[in-house]
């Protein structure tokens, strides 16, 4: 990076409280999509979550998704179904689950690779009865669907604080919902998860060599 690019960098940063996807549930969840990979994903005291990536649904038994997708990823057990033994009946749709994850972690942050100077299209409406929303996102999507607008000028012509901007945005752009249109995306490099009980069992084999 040129010492231009990382002054460009800096400008766009300062002052914006960012979070790391990486550092969350929305990794591994968009790591299994891109690879069409089916998940398992569990905490202590928190149920499961099945992501069926190749029928693009999701299952869960977890009553507070709000405090599971704001756990650090060092606390999730992450594993590969192997066996598709994915619940019966009809799941929910996988973008649901990119917008949830990103909008609990965000908490009013902005998630990397996003910027306050973008300027934002969202493609369609969210369905807010399926989704968490901000007391403003009505009135967010309304502007956004007609008229493609940067953050922090959204923020100023709704009359509202920046970090709204930066919760709706972060889970619109991870749901699909959103692009911007100022520039090229900055696409994610998303490795696939590993098979840990296939790791295990090499290893094993190795060590008994």
């Amino acid at each position: 990076m040129t010492a231009l690019s990382t002054l460009e960098q800096d400008a766009r940063t300062a002052g914006v409280p960012y979070f790391d996807p990486d550092d969350y549930l929305i990794n591994a969840i968009r790591r299994a999509t891109a690879h069409g990979q089916d998940l398992r994903v569990s905490a202590d005291g928190f149920g499961e979550l099945v992501v069926a990536s190749g029928r693009g649904e999701y299952f869960t038994s977890i009553a507070d998704m709000a405090a599971f997708c704001r756990l650090p990823v060092t606390r999730l057990r992450v594993s590969l179904d192997q066996r598709g033994a994915t619940p019966a009946g009809t799941g929910r749709n996988i973008d649901e689950l990119m917008w949830s994850a990103a909008f609990h972690a965000s908490d009013g942050r902005l998630m990397l690779g996003c910027y306050r100077d973008d300027v934002v299209e969202l493609r369609h409406w969210p369905n807010f009865t399926r989704l968490p929303h901000t007391p403003n996102s009505l009135r967010i999507a309304a502007l956004l669907v007609q008229h493609p607008t940067s953050v922090t000028l959204a923020a100023r012509l709704l009359k509202i604080e920046r970090e709204e901007l930066y919760q709706f945005y972060s889970a619109a752009r991870s749901a699909g919902l959103a692009r911007a249109v100022n520039r090229k995306p900055e696409e994610p490099k998303l490795a696939p998860h590993r098979h840990q009980t296939l790791l295990a069992a090499l290893l094993n084999k190795i060590a008994g060599i």
